[in-house]
């Protein structure tokens, strides 16, 4: 008698259950991952050789605050919060093996402080209050232990001022990253000044006006540069 069972089915083509729907995606995805790479690269080693040109000293300490203050806000921009932490280490362990800008004054903690800039400042990107409690934090710690001038608390209210501004322009809300990165980097700088370094209530008076300089520099011209990288290399929007 005949065999009469059903003959046996080959699925090929493209109904192939694991064949890619669209054969150039995963070319697209590799070129995406490797531009990536590259401007993490690129990034990293402009935030490290930026660290070797001072903007001002560092009053309370040996360090330097240097041009790469100009770049972490850009860093955030760029990239999202994965590859923006890991630029941002990247070039903070270079910076710190070289030695450099505010290595001398905070040691094994300069990693954080460059993080906390640049992580924060990426998530303002999906969320331009993600910097705000942060500074809040740092407005109470230094209001609580610090003993210094209320005039400082301008800089911990800023992040908030100009996230309730970004709402709608193109314009403030890269303002907004620019200054949620910066102002993100000074609260993890604060914090380690009043609980580890112990800085005398009088000093921030000093430091006030060489901080506000600090932050100008670091604001206008991440801005600038930010604008030239959005119109020249600004990456696939899938990773803004």
């Amino acid at each position: 008698m005949a065999c009469t069972g059903s003959p046996s089915r080959r699925v090929s083509g493209a109904s192939y259950p694991f064949r890619h729907k669209n054969p150039g995606e995963g070319r697209q995805m590799s070129q995406i991952s490797s531009r990536q790479i590259a401007l993490v690269s690129t990034l990293s080693a402009m935030y490290a050789v930026t660290s070797f040109f001072p903007i001002s000293v560092y009053i309370g300490g040996e360090g330097l605050i240097t041009a790469n203050v100009m770049i972490l806000p850009v860093i955030a921009y760029l990239f999202n919060p994965v590859y923006a932490a890991a630029a941002s280490l990247i070039g903070a362990i270079v910076m710190f093996a070289t030695g450099t800008s505010i290595t001398p004054v905070y040691g094994l903690l300069t990693p954080l402080v460059t993080l906390s800039g640049g992580l924060l400042g990426s998530l303002t990107k999906k969320n331009r209050f993600a910097a705000v409690p942060f500074a809040l934090v740092g407005l109470g710690s230094y209001l609580l232990f610090s003993g210094g001038t209320p005039l400082w608390a301008i800089f911990y209210i800023l992040p908030l001022i100009t996230a309730l501004m970004s709402d709608g322009s193109s314009n403030l809300r890269i303002l907004n990253i620019c200054i949620a990165t910066t102002i993100s980097e000074l609260v993890a700088m604060d914090m380690g000044s009043i609980f580890l370094l112990d800085f005398p209530g009088f000093l921030w008076i000093i430091i006030l006006p060489f901080a506000i300089y600090e932050r100008a520099v670091s604001v206008i011209g991440s801005y600038a540069l930010v604008k030239v990288f959005k119109r020249y290399v600004t990456p696939p929007q899938r990773n803004l």
